[in-house]
């Protein structure tokens, strides 16, 4: 508050010399020379709180930007590859149980997705429902999921 008080003070101070400077001058273009330069030391005592700011509490820390921006980068990643996997988990359990009901079997199928090499790839197949060997070798052929990761329940 007190510097606020003290700049609003000088401000003050200035514009009453600069008015009375341009008064006390004659008229022409002294007087027209008195009032721009007057003006701008007007200009100098308002902007003068610009010259005492410090920045260094502002200072930008873009290394700590940086792996912020690097940090929701991976997780926006991850986030990406479970949306997808969940899709694609979606759709096998789809085409399995569309297949099962082609060779006659009636399932509900759950798949678990995993990775293989960088593509989301089924890992483990639940099956709800009798057993199918025609289904269970679809699924380990044309899904790649082995009969020991395919889990059927009864």
């Amino acid at each position: 508050m007190i510097f606020l008080r003290q700049w609003l003070l000088g401000v003050i101070a200035c514009a009453m010399a600069v008015s009375l400077l341009g008064q006390l001058c004659p008229e022409g273009s002294v007087r027209k020379l008195a009032r721009f330069t007057g003006g701008l030391l007007l200009l100098c005592a308002m902007l003068r709180p610009l010259t005492e700011v410090e920045l260094s509490g502002a200072a930008w820390n873009a290394g700590g930007y940086r792996e912020a921006v690097a940090r929701l980068e991976l997780e926006l990643g991850a986030e990406r590859e479970n949306v997808l996997a969940d899709g694609i988990a979606a759709e096998l359990e789809a085409y399995i149980e569309d297949k099962a009901g082609s060779l006659g079997a009636n399932v509900h199928a759950r798949v678990t997705m995993g990775a293989r090499g960088a593509a989301p790839a089924p890992e483990r197949v639940t099956l709800r429902g009798a057993y199918c060997e025609a289904l269970a070798d679809f699924i380990a052929s044309e899904l790649g999921v082995t009969k020991e990761r395919q889990i059927w329940i009864d």
